[in-house]
């Protein structure tokens, strides 16, 4: 049979359905499969309409005294069963797009027959206490097996309770759940029950009345009579063992626990059984610390049993009274072991000295005696290994520890200096050895005088090597710019030639290039460098005339060049020649040449001048001018002067045949020039002050290098005579002599002069100009030193505030001092120094007599007899020692627990009733007892036996 075809017509219209013709179909109706109860689904079927017929709707009417009524929202094929449908009639209707109508067959639906179980209380016991709530609950069906939801049914509860052999409602109590009154026994309410009634649409069901529950403090009274009987006093358990104890209070916790909240409120006394449960816990630990004993590594021990020792000390009565017959307790006295006190003060007594013997005193100052780190390093940690070994109580009094400590950080600072090294490299350049040796030197001046003398000497040489890798580079520049520069003022002590011109050039620009790589230092160490960049720019100014000389000279050479162009070039390079410095004419290697190969000039003056002879003979006396080293100053002014009034003298004419007449105008400037630098050296001559004249000469020497060659040849000799005649300043300082003498101050790691001898030549160091301090090039000695005096001043003050009364600190700040520092403290003090640590390092045989006395007062962790008479005597003791001996003996907090708990015993003692009957009394005093340790409760025995 084909099945129905499912089609979209348009998309504004709904889906429907097309019947196809059938074969033999019976007569066209529609049809309701599905069950006829509340909650069922029915559906219509359509396969009996007429053929082709499209069904595009359908609706659900109920039939009610012969109307057919719409069912709202029943609108599709499928139609779930409401419960208002219980008992009604209904049928579908099918509509076409014809709007032809087919109905289906009526049919009715079951009516609900509701049963009800009687109500149960679910978790609940056949009892609750006052305060309880309860809640009831009962399961409702249909009897025709129609399947209930549980939001179709609507629930209404009534409580009852139980008065004489009667049950009552209770007012207001209509919800599922009902909390019991807290004073309901106190109003006679004991028992309760309740009934429900369901509701499903109009279908009613009432239930039976559930089981009575009876309302009872019962339980709790029951676990409380029990918890009771766990103590027998406020301050003892009711033991017998603490197995059966155990199993008593966890049985007792498990009966708590199943009680409802409101029963476990009304259990008032459970602290008591809560205190048990953890007190039993505390016993059961220990003992299985104490079975453990055994396991412990024997370097663990002291600790171990310390806190077992400890942990018992803290019961109180109450939890000791778990430990039946004092077996826990016994057994904890029996593993306590007393420290071995003959072998235990000769280890110390020997590891004391093995201490002070890492330490040698010479010279007023104090060395590691091991040699290197490595033996340092093993001596220390065999001392400390020894020193684990001995009991707890006498670690702390092995003396100058701080011997140890200081040992280790002086191995480790010396680590870290030697490990500077590995940035150190034969394969750096000078340049960065010496910057990397200044970082190095800068932390090995920083080390004290033990921990120098634990760096291996190999280091100390690497370090000066690496300091000194410039010193080679150093001697090489100095050698090659005295080559170059020579001591000659006025020529340079080159031999220079076209071929050698440019190799000159670029050793000289290697020279310095090779300075400015130096470090601060070592350029320091370079001398004439300030005249070697002269020399650069020398070569610079010279280059240029030689270039103009050649041009010259090649002009020259040119067949039928004009006379006077030929004239005017020789002319401009002899001006610029003769502008040059006596050093920058050295340089001109060409000069020779140029000079002796002047252009021949003619004069074609047609008729030729009456005063023609005097002209030549003027020309004569001129051309003398081209080389002043013949002259005076005085010849040459007279000279000049008398070849200037000639030659004005002349006609125009003659003139013309004074054809060097540039030689002339040359040497006038040359005279003007060397006046002017003969009136600066006249001022500086009649200047009466020493100092200024000095700055005055400063001066004129500079200018005096600047002037041309010609100018510098005929003021030389009033220049010299200026220098050779200055005055004398008894004042200034002496550059060199100061130098030195800051050079002189340091060796081997140590001052060779006094605080004051530094001070004073940083004085004289700092009356220098900035130029002369230049000069000295040994002033970051001098720096270094005056920081260092400064350091030392500081200590010396705390030396004289604090020796006497703290001696300790200043010992501890002499030692952090540096070897260099050191070594400007006077031999005096630096010996009353080490003589009062030496005498510090021996004086605990007194403390170590009553660190022995104070750990006797506990035997077995129990205080000895006679304790209150013992600890005032060792109190005596103890404070007549002084505070560096009172610092030895670690072990005081003994003393002082001695003497408060001897203080928390008699407190206890105290509060004993002086009368019979003062139960108020007995019971302050009961409890303060009760919170005695065992070890302070056997105390108690021992001093006030008679309150017990």
């Amino acid at each position: 049979m084909n099945k129905n075809l499912f089609i979209t017509v348009a998309a504004t219209i709904p889906a429907v359905l097309i019947t196809p013709t059938i074969a033999g179909a019976a007569a066209s109706e529609v049809t309701v499969t599905g069950q006829n109860k509340v909650n069922e689904v029915l559906k219509a079927s359509i396969e009996n309409l007429p053929a082709n017929s499209i069904v595009n709707g359908y609706q659900w009417y109920y039939v009610e005294d012969g109307t057919n009524k719409p069912i709202p929202g029943a609108t599709t094929a499928s139609f779930t069963v409401p419960v208002e449908a219980a008992g009604k009639t209904l049928y579908v209707e099918a509509i076409t797009t014809t709007n032809n109508r087919y109905k289906s067959a009526t049919q009715t639906i079951n009516t609900l027959d509701l049963a009800i179980t009687k109500p149960i209380f679910p978790n609940s016991a056949n009892y609750i206490v006052p305060g309880e709530a309860v809640k009831a609950s009962a399961e409702v069906t249909d009897k025709s097996g129609a399947k209930l939801k549980g939001d179709q049914i609507t629930y209404s509860y009534q409580w009852f309770y139980k008065v004489g052999d009667s049950f009552t409602i209770i007012d207001g109590a209509t919800n599922g759940t009902y909390t019991v009154p807290k004073n309901a026994l106190e109003e006679n309410m004991k028992d309760i029950m309740v009934k429900v009634k369901a509701k499903v649409g109009s279908a009613m069901v009432e239930s039976d009345f559930s089981e009575v529950i009876t309302i009872s403090n019962e339980p709790t009274n029951t676990i409380m009579n029990e918890i009771k009987t766990l103590l027998k006093n406020d301050h003892h358990y009711n033991i017998s063992n603490l197995a059966s104890f155990k199993a008593e209070v966890t049985a007792l916790d498990a009966k708590y626990q199943a009680l409802s909240a409101p029963a476990k409120a009304n259990v008032t006394n459970y602290s008591v059984l809560k205190q048990a449960l953890a007190d039993v816990e505390v016993i059961e630990k220990l003992n299985e610390k104490v079975n453990k004993v055994n396991d412990v590594e024997v370097k663990n021990l002291t600790q171990y049993l310390k806190e077992i020792d400890d942990t018992y000390n803290k019961l109180d009565l109450l939890q000791r009274s778990l430990d039946v017959d004092d077996a826990l307790y016994t057994s904890i006295k029996n593993i306590l072991q007393d420290p071995t006190d003959i072998n235990d003060f000769k280890e110390v007594r020997r590891l004391n000295k093995a201490i002070i013997g890492l330490l040698a005193y010479e010279n007023s100052f104090v060395k590691y005696v091991p040699t290197n780190i490595q033996l340092l390093q093993t001596a220390v940690e065999t001392i400390e290994k020894d020193i684990a070994k001995l009991s707890q109580n006498y670690r702390p009094t092995v003396q100058n520890q701080s011997i140890l400590n200081d040992a280790k950080q002086d191995i480790k600072k010396v680590e870290q200096f030697i490990k500077q090294f590995d940035k150190l490299s034969a394969n750096n350049t000078p340049s960065k050895q010496v910057t990397t040796a200044k970082s190095i030197r800068t932390a090995y001046e920083k080390l004290t005088y033990k921990q120098l003398q634990l760096v291996p000497a190999n280091f100390v040489t690497r370090l000066l090597e690496a300091e000194n890798a410039e010193d080679l580079q150093i001697e090489n520049l100095n050698t090659d710019i005295a080559n170059y520069v020579g001591e000659a003022d006025d020529m340079y002590p080159i031999n220079l030639t076209a071929q050698t011109w440019q190799s000159h050039v670029t050793t000289v620009n290697r020279i310095i290039n090779e300075y400015k790589g130096l470090t601060k230092t070592s350029a320091a160490k370079i001398i004439g460098y300030d005249r070697i960049v002269t020399l650069q720019k020398d070569l610079k100014t010279a280059d240029k005339v030689i270039k103009e000389m050649d041009a010259y000279k090649k002009l020259s050479e040119v067949a039928g060049v004009a006379s006077n162009k030929l004239n005017s070039s020789y002319t401009n390079t002899l001006k610029s020649y003769n502008k040059l410095t006596s050093l920058q004419q050295s340089l001109v290697y060409n000069a020779d040449d140029f000079l002796l190969n002047s252009p021949n000039v003619t004069v074609d003056n047609g008729k030729e001048p009456a005063d023609k002879a005097a002209a030549e003979t003027l020309k004569a006396t001129v051309a003398k001018f081209a080389d002043v080293t013949n002259f005076t100053f005085d010849q040459f002014e007279a000279a000049v002067n008398a070849a200037t009034v000639t030659y004005k003298s002349l006609s125009s004419p003659a003139r013309k045949y004074v054809t060097n007449y540039y030689l002339l105008t040359a040497a006038s400037k040359d005279l003007s020039g060397v006046k002017s630098f003969h009136k600066k050296v006249q001022a500086a001559r009649e200047e009466t002050d020493a100092t200024k004249q000095a700055k005055k000469i400063q001066t004129i020497q500079t200018a005096y290098a600047k002037l041309p060659a010609n100018q510098q040849h005929l003021a030389k000799q009033q220049y010299e005579d200026l220098l050779n005649n200055r005055l004398e300043d008894g004042t200034a300082p002496d550059i060199t002599a100061l130098n030195e003498a800051i050079a002189l101050i340091i060796a081997n790691d140590q001052y060779l002069v006094s605080k004051e001898k530094i001070m004073e030549l940083s004085t004289q160091y700092n009356k220098l100009s900035a130029t002369d301090k230049k000069r000295i090039t040994n002033a970051s000695l001098l720096t270094a030193a005056v920081s260092d005096v400064k350091k030392v001043e500081s200590f010396l003050k705390q030396y004289e505030k604090s020796f006497t009364s703290n001696p300790t600190a200043v010992i501890s700040a002499f030692g952090k001092l540096s070897s260099k520092q050191m070594s400007l403290v006077s031999a005096e003090i630096r010996k009353a120094i080490i003589d009062k640590e030496q005498g510090l390092q021996h004086s605990n045989e007194k403390a170590l007599q009553l660190i022995e006395s104070i750990n006797l007062l506990l035997k077995n962790g129990e205080y000895i007899d006679d304790l209150e008479e013992t600890v005032k005597n060792i109190r005596v003791e103890y404070d007549s020692l002084s505070a560096s001996e009172k610092s030895v003996v670690k072990n005081i907090s003994k003393l002082t627990q001695a003497e408060s708990d001897l203080k928390k015993v008699a407190d206890v003692h105290a509060l004993y009733p002086a009368t019979e009957g003062d139960e108020a009394a007995r019971k302050a005093w009961q409890n303060a007892y009760a919170k005695l340790s065992k070890k302070l409760e056997n105390l108690y025995h021992k001093m006030y036996p008679s309150d017990l």
